[in-house]
């Protein structure tokens, strides 16, 4: 509900549900919209997933027997021959991705899959001095390097504290902190952004009261420079968003606050895991080799239009590409 109120603009909320004998037992947070795809206007039957969420997926009852299992994936993924169905950010082990690109399928025969988010995730076992003293030597070099110049200032402190009401003055710190981050020059900071300003404060509402949220933030003397927002739920932690001032760039606020965050869940010994809820930037690689991959798959229906723009996308598309990036390495070779 943090994400349907902060961003279901022009869309329906269209959650299935799945019973057996009176018993829920899958779930489908879908929504229905009106987008273009390539130019052309389609409905949309899409999970309730951007990039904001961490990942998505279908929810279906583990107990159940793999033909009752079947029936309710194809009941919650069921589209029409006008629409196209779109499942975002979704494990590229998971059943529920088995399910929608076996094409032997009825309303499979038109599916595609593309690459999506590939995310670094740390496993917080052992002690923090194994832990880190396994790490790269570069990683390490890089970061003494960083600690080094910003313990030097002298005026930064480093603070973790909780989020359980939207009146806490930190609120209005994260967000002078991400409008004067370089999100703002694309319009993505928290203040310019509505939509994602109002998550945060929705986030707030939904968690801040449980105490699964949580912020790490950077301070110069009284002005705020750096935060990593955590949720926390079954002893993963997520960064849902991170911001730093730009002013500060040279002191690397951020890479010393994620390495203070890490090492204090470490020491606290209360979580099983950070789940980076980003994709494979170098810096993060440098942490983890432990990943998460996932993908998106595209259904469509079975319209003259979509029939076309099913042959577009997977046969025409793919072959320009390709002459494309000929042409381009013979360009560079010539």
């Amino acid at each position: 509900m943090a994400w349907w109120k902060a961003f279901a603009v022009d869309m329906k909320m269209e959650f299935r549900c799945a019973y057996k004998d009176g018993v829920l037992v899958g779930i489908a947070p879908l929504v229905r919209t009106r987008e273009r795809y390539r130019g052309v206007p389609i409905t949309l039957v899409k999970l309730a997933a951007n990039g904001h969420s961490p990942y998505s997926s279908i929810v279906v009852d583990s107990s159940l027997t793999t033909s009752e299992a079947e029936q309710v994936y194809a009941a919650l993924t069921q589209i029409t021959s006008r629409e196209v169905g779109l499942f975002f950010k979704i494990d590229q082990a998971s059943e529920l991705k088995r399910f929608l690109t076996d094409r032997s399928k009825p309303g499979h025969e038109r599916v595609l899959e593309k690459p999506s988010l590939r995310t670094p995730v740390v496993d917080i076992e052992g002690s923090w001095s194994e832990f880190y003293q396994s790490r790269s030597r570069s990683l390490k070099k890089s970061l003494n390097h960083k600690l080094n110049r910003f313990r030097k200032n002298g005026d930064f402190t480093i603070d973790h504290e909780k989020i359980t009401g939207a009146d806490q003055p930190i609120i209005d710190e994260l967000i002078a902190i991400s409008a004067n981050s370089w999100k703002s020059s694309i319009g993505n900071d928290l203040r310019s952004n509505q939509r994602s300003r109002h998550f945060l404060l929705n986030l707030v509402g939904s968690f801040g009261k449980s105490g699964g949220l949580s912020a790490w933030i950077v301070r110069h003397k009284d002005t705020p420079v750096a935060f990593e927002l955590h949720l926390t739920f079954d002893n993963v932690v997520y960064p849902i968003r991170a911001d730093y001032d730009d002013r500060f760039k040279a002191y690397s606020p951020g890479s010393v606050l994620e390495y203070s965050a890490l090492k204090s869940l470490f020491e606290m010994g209360q979580h099983r895991q950070y789940y980076t809820c980003a994709d494979d930037y170098w810096y993060l690689s440098k942490w983890t080799t432990d990943y998460r991959n996932f993908c998106s798959v595209e259904l469509f229906g079975d319209s003259f239009k979509l029939r076309t723009l099913y042959f577009v996308e997977y046969r025409l598309i793919p072959v320009i590409k390709r002459v494309i990036r000929s042409t381009k390495t013979r360009f560079r070779t010539a």
